[in-house]
Order: structure tokens, then C-alpha cells, then sequence
């Protein structure tokens, strides 16, 4: 999913409600004036994720310097939680 400055890999992608709560988080943080590509708005995601029912949500941020100097960032968005060392 590639929205407004940020490519976001949804894990689980094919979880609707999963999906929907992540589109009501990003819509909600841009609402506030966050800049999507930023952390601070992956971690406004991450806490409203949690809020709505998701308590172990992780929002992950992975920018090149080449992505940071167009605004862009990559998120790696998961409904239960970081991915263990070895098994990512």
C-alpha cells in the first residue's frame, strides 16, 4: 500500500478490519498535522493502532537517505507485533 509519502507493508495484509484500523490511524495522524513519512507520525500510528484494539500493533520505519530527502519512508506495519530476530 503506497499512500502520501509512505509505502507501507501491511502484516497481516489480507485481515479487512486490520487494513481498515491502519487506514483510520494514517488518515487520523495527517489529520494532526503529522508528516506521514516521519517517526513521529509511525508512532502516532502505532498508538492509535493499539488504541483501537490492537495492543501489540508495531509500526516499523525503514528510510534511506535518498528517501528521507524526497519525504518518502517505508513502513513495515504489524497487527501482532515486531517480528522475532531470525524470523522476520
Amino acid at each position: 500500500m503506497t499512500d502520501r509519502g509512505v509505502r507501507a507493508e501491511l502484516v497481516p495484509w489480507d485481515d479487512r478490519e486490520f487494513v481498515a484500523a491502519y487506514e483510520r490511524a494514517h488518515d487520523a495522524a495527517l489529520a494532526e498535522g503529522l508528516a506521514i513519512n516521519g517517526p513521529r507520525a509511525a508512532a502516532r500510528v502505532e498508538e492509535l493502532l493499539r488504541a483501537g484494539g490492537y495492543p501489540r500493533a508495531a509500526v516499523d520505519v525503514k528510510r534511506t537517505i535518498d528517501e528521507a530527502l524526497e519525504h518518502a519512508a517505508r513502513w513495515t506495519v504489524r497487527r501482532d507485533g515486531r517480528a522475532e530476530p531470525g524470523n522476520a
